[in-house]
């Protein structure tokens, strides 16, 4: 995952905080988005197109046979756009993510990175070390010693399963260079309120910044797209009920088939980073 270019701000102390409500609906929704519903178990994404001229693509989602995703092809594979290949364990736990332009993730050449994940005693991805332009070696596996920049970081979680807290410890061609913290607070409603990070650089009389990212478009009152795949909610650090739109059009379950790229592309957005202009969707749904 790339690191994200934000704009600079100040504020006096970084706080990580722990939002929590009695009520169930809200866990209904975080844990089993819709009142008890899981819609990764519901509806698939199939596609994700955008009208964007020059710099929109075209997505298509491809899913294992137990229904677990398994890689996105772009039609404009480019650095900062790549393809994604999935790679899980035997208990259909992510372990492994790599991002190539090409669509045989083992073909040794560049790739826009990967990242490995290690998981607790309760299944929560709490390391993730991820490796930024790098290349597939002659055995068909990353090279860690390409890369350019190599980022660990270690997670934290609310009692609805939201990452709300992440150490970035960041590397630069093996050089510890900076650290990151990151805070993410929901609302009453369960949707992202903001995310917040304070930056440190590691060198001698390094500056210390902070900068926070708010969500200023209103939700809805339908479902996240993000909660058709918890992976996707968990990459983006976005675990909202609702979506950021306005203007959208919806599927019977509510999920949004199209909307203004502008509104979804707030904060992070790992998995469709060129949609721009006008975004059509299309869902699998049983």
């Amino acid at each position: 995952m790339k690191n994200n270019k934000l704009k600079h701000g100040t504020f006096a102390l970084l706080t990580i905080v722990f939002f929590s409500t009695g009520c169930q609906k809200l866990i209904d929704y975080v844990k089993k988005p819709g009142n008890g519903k899981d819609y990764s178990d519901i509806c698939q994404v199939k596609t994700v197109n955008s009208d964007g001229g020059d710099w929109g693509a075209d997505y298509v989602f491809n899913y294992n046979k137990r229904g677990n995703l398994e890689s996105i092809i772009t039609s404009f594979p480019t650095d900062g756009n790549p393809n994604v290949f999935i790679f899980y364990d035997k208990k259909q736990r992510p372990t492994q993510i790599i991002y190539p332009y090409r669509s045989n993730p083992t073909e040794p050449g560049p790739v826009d990175g990967w990242e490995t994940f290690g998981y607790n005693s309760a299944g929560q991805i709490v390391r993730d070390t991820s490796y930024t332009f790098g290349a597939i070696g002659a055995g068909g596996a990353p090279d860690p010693s390409s890369a350019l920049i190599k980022k660990i970081s270690t997670i934290q979680y609310d009692g609805y399963d939201r990452v709300v807290g992440q150490k970035d410890s960041v590397f630069y061609y093996g050089i510890f260079n900076n650290t990151n913290l990151w805070a993410y607070k929901y609302d009453a409603n369960g949707n992202l309120a903001y995310s917040a990070r304070q930056y440190h650089s590691n060198e001698l009389g390094g500056t210390t910044y902070n900068d926070t990212i708010r969500v200023m478009f209103p939700y809805d009152n339908k479902i996240n797209i993000r909660q058709t795949n918890r992976l996707w909610m968990f990459l983006d650090k976005n675990y909202s009920v609702n979506n950021s739109l306005s203007g959208a059009s919806y599927n019977l379950y509510g999920l949004p088939l199209v909307f203004d790229a502008q509104q979804y592309t707030l904060g992070f957005n790992t998995l469709l980073p060129f949609v721009t202009g006008k975004v059509t969707v299309q869902y699998d749904c049983k």
